[in-house]
């Protein structure tokens, strides 16, 4: 071996000492970068054949720098984050749910209902008083409006939801598009031989986003790059980038109208299944949990409705009249609930009173001269032909109508008759009709008018606080109260929320793990590296003692 073979293994131990520092400073100035893996430079013991004495060392070789990291670890990561990002939105989004009842609290649909039946035993107490019946008003009005205000909250929320569903899809596809770059990049360099250590690193990073977004299966090929399949399709490959994009699933109908978005490959038809991820969380809370939420408040509000209205009609209000609705009864649900036009008019149409019970007349025919203009009045009592003359009187407000028995035409109140609903007859107010059979509907009370100071009926629509009216069971007896049917509602939301929370942490704590396993193996350790600081600064002083050595030899060598 000469002195130039010498200098040759001094300069590659020089090299080798530079790349190791070159490294150990790049761990030590990323040992606090997300995502990163530290690095390690792998050498090799470089020999040549000698054939007088065999082989003989030529000095180190570094073989490549090679990236730490447990990939397996990752997978199962991301495995991980698809559900933990389901179910964090799901938290997220049922948190808003339980935020617009604001329960329990006194602005919420319970205290409003309490303070409602309140209204109503107040009013059984001064059932002449127009200011307990204003009270009574009022506490309708603010039910209604909480009933109403919490609809349209829901409406938002599953909008905002919808659009969260475009906005997410446009990430993912920024996501895939500089997958598919570093893709490329990876490719390039691992072509040649070498490691793409920090483009792995990258690309590592944004799979863990993605996973957090929507699930996938991932494989990678030999040249590094990486295949992502969304539901079944490719999305990222090392040749082709294809986006997700979102179709008009169809119009939603509520007290707005919305387009809600559907997911498919950009150029395929089909849907897209998402199995995960918060993509698939916010569907779901589009779809399913809002539209239940609401489906269950509609049910509340139509059944609070009907029971009051059907209570409400059997009482008389302070002129003596019955049949009055107190909510408007084509309230389809809580968005279009209200009190009724003649309750909102006069608090005087509030029935507090009550005497006797609602019949529906059994009869309705009028022969041809009984009603013509020119006449008395007649008693509508004539049709009960079976029954004595009295009951029927006080005919339920707005229950009568009058018509054509030959063709069922109707008769326009006010125009071609007048009815007086207390006394219970009817007088035609033009000859038109003279001579015509008629037919009349009504529905008349077999009681009379107790007077403006009797509470019966309010009484009675106080006691419906507590009167099953929901939930039936499989023999269709109803189990539930309305407070108790709107607890069960809220708990339900409340569990639901629980059981998100839950998951989410347990994937929390799982995915806490995973990550300790993998700092373990990828993570910087500043005592190895400063180790290996101290180690590469004397390698490196010793090889350059060996160039200085040589050196000092050649020049005597030189000089003989």
């Amino acid at each position: 071996m000469s002195l130039l073979s010498v200098l040759n293994i001094a300069n590659r131990g020089l090299t080798a000492s530079q790349l190791g520092l070159d490294v150990t400073s790049q761990n030590i100035a990323n040992a606090d970068t997300e995502g990163y893996s530290r690095k390690r430079i792998t050498v090799t013991a470089d020999y040549r054949y000698e054939s007088a004495f065999g082989q003989i060392g030529n000095g180190v070789e570094v073989v490549n720098i090679a990236r730490m990291r447990n990939t397996s670890i990752d997978t199962q990561i991301q495995r991980q984050n698809h559900q933990l990002g389901y179910f964090e939105e799901l938290d997220n989004s049922m948190e808003s749910i339980e935020n617009i009842f604001n329960e329990p609290s006194d602005t919420g649909i319970a205290s409003h209902l309490d303070k409602f039946f309140d209204s109503w035993n107040n009013l059984a107490s001064n059932p002449k008083d127009l200011a307990a019946r204003s009270s009574v008003k009022t506490a309708a009005e603010t039910l209604t409006g909480v009933f109403k205000n919490a609809s349209l909250q829901l409406d938002k929320l599953q909008e905002s939801r919808n659009s969260n569903v475009a906005a997410m899809v446009d990430k993912i596809n920024k996501l895939g598009k500089e997958i598919y770059s570093l893709n490329n990049e990876i490719s390039g360099v691992e072509l040649g031989g070498q490691n793409a250590n920090d483009s792995r690193d990258r690309r590592d990073i944004l799979m863990r986003d993605l996973s957090k977004m929507v699930d996938y299966d991932v494989v990678e090929g030999d040249r590094g790059q990486i295949m992502i399949s969304i539901g079944g399709n490719i999305f990222v490959s090392g040749v082709s980038f294809n986006e997700v994009a979102t179709y008009s699933g169809g119009e939603v109908q509520n007290s707005t109208t919305f387009l809600q978005y559907g997911i498919k490959m950009k150029g395929v038809n089909h849907p897209l299944q998402i199995n995960g991820g918060e993509l698939k969380a916010l569907m779901d809370v589009r779809d399913t949990q809002i539209p239940q939420v609401r489906s269950n408040l509609d049910q509340l509000a139509v059944t609070i409705t009907e029971s009051i209205n059907e209570q409400h009609r059997q009482g008389f209000n302070l002129n003596g009249f019955f049949g009055f609705d107190f909510f408007d009864p084509t309230a389809t649900g809580a968005s279009s609930m209200s009190i009724s036009a003649s309750v909102a008019a006069n608090v005087a149409n509030i029935a507090a009173a009550r005497g006797g019970s609602q019949t529906t007349a059994p009869t309705n025919a009028i022969p041809a001269g009984d009603l013509n203009f020119g006449n008395s009045p007649v008693q509508l009592s004539k049709l009960l032909r079976t029954q004595p003359i009295d009951p029927a009187k006080n005919i339920a407000a707005g229950s009568f109508s009058l018509k054509l028995a030959t063709t069922g035409g109707a008769l326009q109140e006010g125009t071609d008759y007048s009815v007086n609903y207390i006394d219970g007859t009817v007088q035609m107010l033009h000859p038109g009709y003279n001579g015509i059979a008629l037919n009349a509907d009504f529905s008349y009370t077999n009681g009379s008018f107790p007077g403006p100071g009797n509470n019966e009926n309010a009484i009675k629509m106080a006691a419906l606080r507590d009167t099953l009216t929901l939930s039936p069971d499989r023999l269709g007896n109803l189990t539930s109260s309305f407070s108790d049917y709107y607890s069960g509602m809220i708990g339900s939301i409340g569990l639901e929320r629980t059981e998100a929370i839950s998951n989410r942490e347990t994937r929390e704590y799982i995915i806490l793990q995973y990550d300790a396993s993998q700092e373990s193996v990828a993570g910087v350790s500043l005592d190895e590296e400063m180790a290996n600081l101290i180690k590469y600064q004397h390698t490196y002083q010793a090889a350059a003692k060996i160039v200085t050595t040589a050196q000092q030899m050649l020049d005597i060598l030189m000089n003989l």
